[in-house]
């Protein structure tokens, strides 16, 4: 039964540039293979107008993708949980469509942003095979226990179904209507393309593993190449690979290259990378491909800390593989986070001598970790005592060492962009914005990051 369906994208931040919602394109196009009519907005653009899109289009099913929880900004800290309780509050007012959220900070607070929205049901994980079988189930009025991931009210109770994950092949090319992808592109300059899901690592932090699984499932890469190929056809000349890391393995980073070469991909792109294991040979194929940008998860330039941190890779490593990639004129930034588990004054030291052994590269510091439940830090913040089992972590809570204030990590931070202007400390200045502003004007297409590091 053929069912009319909205989806809306919740996430307004616009920094460093605007991402276009490639989840919510992802469950679309599951949607509408299954012949359902379906129709994308989004609160960057459409906040002004939804409740006019909602009567005009009259879904059945209304679906809201919340991307982030917040910033991840330890000051300032922009909140997006508001605006999701505010869009399904307003929606519900003029209407009885089904609303279900999803998307994937929804996933880290199932029950209690359920709970705190008027919305009917909830999906943990992805929604690709999720919300077409719960669309299915209610149509033929059948029980909702065999919806993966799930989440609903029950007696009085919230009830959450065991998440299974989408299979690689399973895993569509998404639904990009022109006009949203087209204000995106012309607003960042930038498109995104997914490659594969899940994450095996084991950073204290990341709730990708949360999110996604750990087994990972790589799509096709001839598919992963027309659909790059499509990209261009819509007009982008610079697409961004946003697996949480695209080299876990190097076979399935060599065959995406190589059809993006076949397919005559003509675009260039970045992506984030892992800085171990990655040899001359690969990374030249990347280069060939049109790799451009590289975005390191580096998190800290100390061995010592990164051992805390739980990283499976040493300064070494990353020394080697920044080489290779200037070596390949492909330019590179490694991202960092300061206080977390391990950091002292001392080891801050350390990553900044050791950033010295880095050549052409940004340095992008971030003071404390975003803490989640079900991560290795909430369990170290447990045990140390800094949290308890009952802190509302939905609120943006930071992990900061108590070994070293948060104000004093931010002096030191200043100290080495005083030595180096490679260690970008802040938002680009409204000299920097208005450069970058300029350089989109020509079309100058990427993240353009490395004009911050000048």
């Amino acid at each position: 039964m053929t069912e009319k369906i909205l989806l809306i994208s919740i996430n307004q931040c616009a920094i460093p540039y605007p991402v276009y919602p490639l989840g919510m394109s992802h469950v679309a196009a599951s949607l509408r293979r299954y012949g359902h009519e379906v129709t994308l907005a989004d609160l960057r653009y459409d906040d002004e107008r939804i409740e006019l899109i909602v009567r005009e289009r009259q879904p059945r099913f209304i679906g809201l993708s919340l991307r982030n929880i917040d910033d991840h900004r330890i000051d300032d800290t922009v909140y997006f949980v508001p605006v999701l309780l505010a869009a399904a509050r307003r929606i519900r007012r003029i209407t009885d469509a089904v609303i279900v959220l999803g998307g994937s900070a929804y996933s880290l607070f199932p029950e209690e942003l359920l709970v705190g929205s008027e919305a009917d049901f909830g999906i943990v994980g992805e929604g690709d095979e999720a919300l077409p079988r719960l669309i299915a189930l209610m149509s033929m009025g059948d029980e909702l226990t065999s919806v993966p991931g799930l989440v609903y009210r029950n007696e009085g109770t919230v009830r959450r179904n065991q998440v299974a994950a989408v299979p690689g092949k399973n895993i569509l090319s998404p639904y990009r209507p022109d006009d949203l992808f087209g204000v995106y592109l012309t607003d960042s300059g930038t498109a995104n393309l997914q490659t594969q899901r899940g994450c095996p690592f084991t950073c204290c932090y990341c709730t990708y593993p949360l999110i996604e699984g750990t087994r990972i499932r790589m799509r096709d890469p001839q598919e992963v190449a027309q659909e790059a190929a499509v990209l261009e056809t819509q007009g982008a000349r610079y697409f961004f690979i946003v697996d949480s890391v695209f080299n876990v393995d190097n076979d399935h980073v060599a065959a995406v290259c190589e059809a993006f070469i076949r397919q005559g991909v003509r675009a260039t792109w970045g992506c984030f990378l892992r800085p171990k294991n990655i040899g001359g040979e690969l990374m030249e194929l990347m280069a060939r491909a049109g790799l451009r940008h590289i975005e390191f998860g580096t998190d800290s330039l100390c061995d010592e800390v990164l051992v805390a941190y739980g990283k499976q890779f040493t300064v070494d490593d990353i020394v080697t593989v920044d080489n290779l990639a200037d070596s390949c004129g492909v330019r590179h930034a490694h991202f960092l986070i300061c206080g977390g588990p391990g950091e002292t004054e001392e080891t801050l030291e350390m990553s900044y001598e050791n950033s010295r052994r880095l050549r052409k590269t940004a340095i992008f510091p971030f003071v404390g970790m975003r803490l989640y439940p079900g991560t290795a830090l909430y369990r170290h913040a447990l045990g140390e005592g800094v949290i308890s089992a009952s802190t509302d972590l939905l609120q943006p809570y930071f992990y900061v060492t108590e070994k070293l204030p948060k104000e004093r990590i931010t002096a030191i931070l200043e100290s080495f962009h005083e030595r180096s202007p490679r260690w970008v400390i802040k938002d680009p200045s409204p000299e920097q914005q208005k450069i970058i502003e300029r350089l989109r004007s020509k079309n100058i297409v990427g993240p353009l990051w490395e004009f911050l590091a000048q």
